[in-house]
């Protein structure tokens, strides 16, 4: 008999664990969620609504953090945190219904947040939440600050875009304004005249090709996705779209909903004072329920954190490093850092691209759903590199 007793942390299927170690196959799908855990952050509740949910988490063997005030209703609202095994949140969620205030509500939604949905759908075709997948650039610009001109003539632009798909795009992000710092405003029908034969072009040439609009323009907007543009990847405030509404819900278009303070950017130089992961997962909360509210909650929206627009160096950086904590809002999530300021100003010039890649390594791990990309090649390399580890 051995002396040692050891212990090692589980970080991969808990199933698997479990049958590995001998257990009884007709149980482990139910025992499961006792051993795989959840965290969770629930803000704003009122007093009487937290103190209802840590007296329930402890009649169920786990407990809740709340605010030391909300026992005595000294404070209007306390946030909290539940720690508890899938099972154990079940057993909340049943309990939750039958409680009063908003406690209903909440046990719907903690359900969604421990059963998310597997598939989101672009177009007709399907995606896995498990999977990454790349946005490759198309700029058809001049002005562009990677690739400026590079795509500017329609040939050109087209060859390119099929290249990217060869290589392993899912989508093309087709863009014919610059939306770099001191970039030339352009109108409507100027980006029209650069963007629009290009997207018939290549619907014409491959149907499923996945295309992506990349404008803050209305005008645009309705004529790209008649011409079959499948997402409006909008780095503006998407209030400003309601007249083109009908068209994005008569289409089924879902919006990329980019966190961006003006466009173009505004360079930005002091952290954020408070929670930055925090204040952009709230601002999503808010634009998905807008747009529910606008009739098209059945287009489930693009999050794009905005890398880039408005915010820090170490902002950005805290970002990439929290990517995960995005998650829980059931959509997918996308990151743009291909090339972007941040890179080359904290490191410099050279070797962009690797930096990019050794982030986006990251970003797959935390569960990013979607890489805007310049390098596809490479990028799709690595994808196929971890695809083998996973």
């Amino acid at each position: 008999m051995k002396d040692e007793i050891l212990i090692k942390k589980i970080c991969g299927d808990v199933k698997e664990e479990l049958e590995n170690i001998g257990f009884s196959s007709d149980y482990v799908d139910f025992a499961k969620n006792k051993y795989k855990n959840f965290t969770f952050k629930i803000f704003e509740l009122k007093p009487a609504e937290a103190n209802i949910l840590k007296q329930t988490c402890l009649s169920l063997g786990f407990d809740a953090a709340v605010n030391r005030d909300a026992v005595t209703c000294k404070c209007e609202f306390s946030d909290a945190i539940i720690n508890g095994s899938v099972y154990q949140i079940e057993k909340l969620c049943e309990k939750l219904e039958q409680q009063p205030f908003r406690l209903k509500k909440l046990s719907k939604i903690l359900k969604g947040k421990i059963t998310p949905p597997k598939f989101y759908k672009i177009s007709e075709k399907k995606f896995d939440y498990k999977k990454p997948y790349l946005m490759g650039i198309l700029n058809i610009t001049p002005d562009s600050f990677s690739d400026g001109g590079k795509n500017f003539n329609p040939t050109t632009a087209i060859d390119n875009a099929l290249k990217m798909v060869d290589e392993g795009a899912a989508i093309i992000d087709i863009g014919g304004e610059s939306t770099r710092p001191d970039a030339t405003p352009i109108s409507s029908e100027e980006e029209c005249r650069r963007i629009l034969p290009v997207i018939s072009e290549l619907k014409k040439s491959n149907q499923n090709i996945i295309i992506s609009v990349d404008t803050i323009h209305p005008e645009t907007i309705v004529k790209a996705i008649e011409l079959g543009a499948d997402i409006l990847n909008n780095v503006a405030q998407i209030e400003k779209f309601e007249p083109v509404f009908a068209t994005l819900k008569n289409h089924k278009t879902p919006i990329v909903i980019t966190h961006s303070d003006t466009i173009p950017p505004t360079p930005v130089t002091q952290d954020f004072d408070g929670n930055i992961v925090e204040e952009i997962y709230k601002f999503f909360a808010k634009k998905i329920q807008y747009l529910k509210e606008k009739g098209l909650g059945e287009n489930l929206p693009v999050l794009d954190v905005g890398i880039g627009f408005g915010k820090s160096i170490n902002d950005q950086f805290e970002l990439i490093k929290r990517a995960d904590e995005f998650a829980t809002l059931n959509c997918p999530i996308l990151y743009g850092i291909s090339r972007k300021s941040f890179i080359f100003k904290t490191f410099g010039l050279k070797n962009r691209d690797k930096i990019t890649q050794i982030y986006a390594q990251h970003l797959i791990s935390k569960g990013t759903n979607i890489l805007r990309v310049h390098d596809v090649k490479s990028q799709a390399d690595l994808i196929k590199y971890l695809d083998k580890i996973k």
